[in-house]
């Protein structure tokens, strides 16, 4: 019987074989297949194989069970999914305004050398 993680890897390799999940993590062969044989994913597998299939290791740690949903939620991680559409806008103003923020020499008079003018 497959565990959550087993489920986790197939659904996010849509079905790949072990050996191509193997080769696409970086995981020897023969290692792979013991570890989804007996069930002995490490976190260190968890997330390498989550990166090698672009998706978010904390979402494979918590499939692998080094980190449960509670833990994740209390470290202030949370889905996108999760953010209200308003949480989302003032977020993406915040980051526009940071990154328009202009420097004091930028904002400041200048003499006709270039030069910031002395108060």
């Amino acid at each position: 019987m497959k565990n959550s993680f087993e489920e986790w890897v197939q659904e996010i390799t849509e079905g790949a074989s072990n050996r191509e999940i193997a080769m696409k993590a970086g995981i020897p062969m023969t290692t792979f297949h013991r570890k989804w044989t007996k069930g002995e994913f490490t976190a260190e597998d968890a997330v390498t194989i989550a990166r090698a299939y672009g998706r978010n290791p904390i979402e494979a740690l918590v499939e692998q069970g080094t980190l449960t949903p509670d833990e994740v939620h209390n470290a202030g991680v949370h889905p996108i999914e999760e953010f209200t559409m308003l949480e989302l806008s003032r977020e993406m103003l915040r980051r526009v305004q940071q990154q328009a923020a202009v420097p004091d020499y930028l904002s400041e008079p200048m003499d006709g050398t270039g030069r910031k003018k002395s108060n």
